[in-house]
């Protein structure tokens, strides 16, 4: 009704963050006749008093650390069934999970856990995964490398827990064991490994549970480029996922899906403002590039465990 535009405000999402910035008081009782061009205040009944006092500390110191408990999932971990041993408190720095065989002895996943399934080997495509990150959760939980037995803990930085920023996961993360990128070893561009193991994205419709060993069917790879590093990130999805048996290769993948984890993977740093991550290409290559890393990756773990360097 073009009779009553003062009686509407358009407050978009970019003005609101922009008032809060700049610490926009209430509006009296009458809003100024020139608010949509000077915007001199927030109107009343936009947003409870509290929550907008609220947004502008948020908006006028964003990177502080106290934001973080709003933005991160305050819930258990979700763990797999199995011989487990948790110590300390979810979300802080103490909290960490054992694995354990059927005798109680712990063991490590990393290490102890198997690449191939029990009568499978290199020339198939199914590896098991174990599942750090269960889709939908943003705890950044990892193997670590360091520690004895190498239990899964969350990612700290300056003693602080770190989160996932860059959305929420749509995939579940994690590793495969018995491989190793090794640092020490170039690829055929001159990128040395990252020192890990490599890193698995599973890509079906389930949620899969932390410490979950599950038979995956390779599907692809893409070679994240950091700091001189490659880290690959294999493609994967259960096989016993109901999508598993209509996908094969990269060009099975929805590409909406595609995009998705290019555009993640490339960009999932710049919420802690890193720059953007490099990917070697934007197109995901196939099963026989990611089943070549994998064996290739299982080597340098025989190597290097022969060695005592891991």
């Amino acid at each position: 009704d073009a009779t009553r535009k003062s009686d509407f405000l358009s407050i978009s999402g970019s003005t609101m963050r922009a008032l809060a910035k700049k610490g926009a008081p209430p509006c009296p009782d009458t809003i100024p006749d020139n608010w949509e061009e000077t915007k001199p205040c927030i109107p009343n009944g936009f947003m409870v008093k509290r929550g907008w006092e609220l947004m502008i500390q948020y908006y006028q110191d964003p990177k502080n650390q106290q934001w973080i408990g709003y933005s991160r999932m305050m819930s258990e971990p979700l763990i797999a069934p199995g011989n487990f041993v948790k110590k300390g408190t979810f979300g802080k720095p103490s909290w960490t999970l054992y694995f354990q065989n059927a005798e109680g002895d712990n063991i490590s996943p990393w290490h102890d856990l198997q690449l191939y399934p029990s009568g499978a080997d290199a020339s198939g495509r199914i590896v098991n995964m174990m599942v750090e990150i269960p889709m939908g959760r943003m705890e950044k939980l990892e193997v670590n490398k360091e520690e004895k037995h190498n239990p899964i803990k969350q990612d700290v930085k300056k003693n602080q827990p770190r989160y996932y920023k860059y959305g929420v996961p749509f995939f579940n993360y994690g590793m495969l064991p018995q491989t190793w990128e090794d640092p020490a070893k170039k690829d055929k561009d001159g990128h040395m490994g990252d020192g890990d193991p490599l890193d698995v994205m599973e890509i079906g419709s389930q949620q899969l549970p932390t410490g979950s060993v599950v038979q995956v069917k390779v599907l692809g790879v893409y070679s994240l480029i950091d700091q001189g590093e490659v880290d690959y990130k294999v493609i994967v999805i259960n096989k016993d996922d109901p999508m598993a048996s209509s996908m094969r290769t990269a060009d099975d993948i929805d590409g909406l899906v595609t995009g998705r984890l290019a555009d993640w993977l490339k960009m999932y740093k710049t919420a802690e403002g890193k720059a953007v991550n490099e990917l070697a290409n934007d197109v995901m290559e196939g099963p026989l590039k990611a089943m070549s890393i994998i064996k290739e990756t299982n080597g340098h773990w025989k190597s290097g465990r022969e060695a005592g360097t891991i």
